[in-house]
């Protein structure tokens, strides 16, 4: 009888410890989840949400995400008065410093947020970090002091016939010729030669694009790292990218858009391969280029975003930056400041699968950042083409879901689009089922 006692009390205690950390689990979930919500009620200019969930917990005024950026840093950004003043109301720290060292000062700075730059002033605001005005230049080291076999001699490229194929915010890339070869080459300004934050971005960059060997992936062939201006260099493809070809054909046959997009899924599978998966996180048509101008070969480039997470668990997420990416094919958790995975490039794929058949981008006629906050509404592009099969039409849907979990992986969308592509008619023949 005892002995059945003392059991009994064991269970109860066993019980009771599984309670407590179910509770301290629960509690942790809603302390992430509210961090996420005032990060994007700050950034959604709602100053009223802001202010209830302080009322609740005032220890949320100095919330934290993946870039130790904190509610105040969002609002000084954007330029949100209202909400800068109620977070400072409520004892928000003016000089906290996001993982770049930058001050919400320093952000309203760099985005020229007058009204807000006064503010942060007249309570002890101080402008340090990247864009910061008190930001000391210091000597900056190689973005890879070790000497590798793929560093490139600077003279060796030959811009003589260059000419500019892109364009971003650190740089430009350029069509040159290496030891007689035509290449890409991403050339990064000399202004900012010296900036720490691109230099940390290039370095990045190159580090990823060294380990990565597949068909559908733009091949990299080297970098100038040594001396300035930086320079990476890749392959050539002659085709272009996507967006320009879907801007000169308009709508494509369901074939050649299963074929265009069992290249992406291809690429990205094997960017997705556990444990070290590669998220890239802009997955859009100017990202996926064409390797010759009969446009029968996809490769994925541009891995400026990239993100490499180390997988414990097939089911981890991550609080990684929001915001990242181009708008229009951004997931709607990176755009809430939400936690997310690998499945926010599937999202972007359905949303190119989308436009490869219907011949226009999603949310065609809203601007690129409202497209975004439609989709983070519940909003979805209505399918329009005749291209659509019940299957494509099933497959994008799945692919750009709401809950991410839903979302296939991309191995199982090339096994989906293997049967998608067996069953579609011909070419040939495809304007007797759609006349």
């Amino acid at each position: 009888m005892s002995s059945g006692g003392d059991s009994s009390g064991g269970g109860s205690s066993s019980s009771a410890n599984a309670d407590n950390k179910e509770k301290d689990k629960q509690k942790e979930k809603a302390r992430v989840s509210r961090t996420s919500l005032i990060l994007w009620h700050a950034h959604q200019n709602d100053a009223a949400a802001v202010r209830k969930l302080l009322q609740e917990d005032p220890s949320l005024v100095n919330a934290r995400d993946y870039d130790n950026r904190t509610p105040l840093h969002v609002a000084a950004l954007h330029g949100w008065l209202d909400v800068a003043n109620c977070l400072i109301e409520y004892g928000a720290d003016v000089n906290a410093q996001d993982r770049w060292k930058n001050t919400p000062l320093a952000d309203a700075e760099g985005a020229n947020r007058t009204s807000v730059i006064e503010l942060l002033k007249t309570h002890g605001g101080l402008s340090y970090g990247q864009n910061g005005s008190h930001f000391e230049a210091r000597p900056v080291p190689p973005p890879l002091p070790n000497k590798c076999d793929w560093e490139v001699d600077p003279n060796e490229i030959d811009f003589s016939n260059s000419s500019r194929i892109g364009k971003g915010s650190f740089g430009e890339i350029l069509k040159a010729y290496w030891r007689g070869t035509p290449v890409a080459v991403k050339r990064i300004l000399p202004s900012l030669s010296d900036d720490r934050l691109v230099i940390q971005d290039f370095r990045h960059e190159v580090n990823l694009l060294v380990k990565l060997r597949h068909p559908n992936i733009v091949q990299f062939l080297g970098a100038v790292t040594d001396r300035t201006p930086l320079m990476l260099i890749t392959e050539y493809l002659r085709g272009g990218d996507l967006h320009q070809y879907l801007k000169d054909k308009g709508s494509l046959s369901p074939s050649t858009a299963v074929n265009f997009s069992m290249d992406i899924a291809r690429g990205m599978a094997y960017l997705h391969n556990e444990p070290n998966v590669i998220i890239h996180r802009d997955l859009k048509p100017r990202n996926v280029l064409l390797v010759n101008s009969s446009a029968d070969h996809l490769k994925v480039g541009d891995f400026g975003l990239s993100k490499i997470i180390k997988v414990k668990n097939a089911h981890d997420v991550y609080k990684m930056t929001g915001e990242t990416g181009s708008y229009r094919y951004m997931a709607p958790e990176v755009f809430k400041h939400r936690r997310y995975d690998k499945k926010v490039d599937v999202y972007s794929f359905a949303m190119i699968l989308y436009e490869m058949l219907e011949g226009e981008p999603p949310f065609a006629s809203y601007e690129p950042y409202d497209a975004a906050k439609r989709a983070a509404e519940g909003h979805r592009p209505t399918f329009r083409a005749k291209g659509y099969t019940p299957e494509l039409q099933e497959l994008t849907q799945q692919s750009w879901a709401a809950d991410m979990n839903q979302r296939p992986s991309f191995i199982d969308i090339l096994k989906r689009l293997e049967k998608i592509k067996e069953n579609l008619p011909s070419d040939h023949h495809w304007h007797l089922f759609t006349s």
